[in-house]
């Protein structure tokens, strides 16, 4: 799919984000440990302009899916 971002021509389809208190009801752990893993390169995240964390929802959606799995835990 193509989508134009000012003037430039995207072939990516958008990327569905996430904020830490969606990740942390989804991985099952508290919004603080969210931002711990995000600012420790544990979990990739993307920074905002006012400098919150969003993350990728495919990746928190493998990042669930290895946890229950495997019955690791990153922290």
């Amino acid at each position: 799919m193509k989508r134009t971002v000012g003037r430039v021509q995207l072939n990516t389809p958008p990327t569905d984000f996430l904020t830490r208190s969606d990740v942390s009801k989804m991985l099952g752990v508290s919004p603080n440990t969210v931002t711990r893993w995000a600012r420790e390169g544990r979990l990739p995240c993307h920074v905002t302009l006012g400098g919150h964390h969003r993350f990728e929802r495919a990746v928190v959606e493998q990042l669930q899916k290895d946890l229950t799995r495997g019955g690791n835990r990153i922290d």
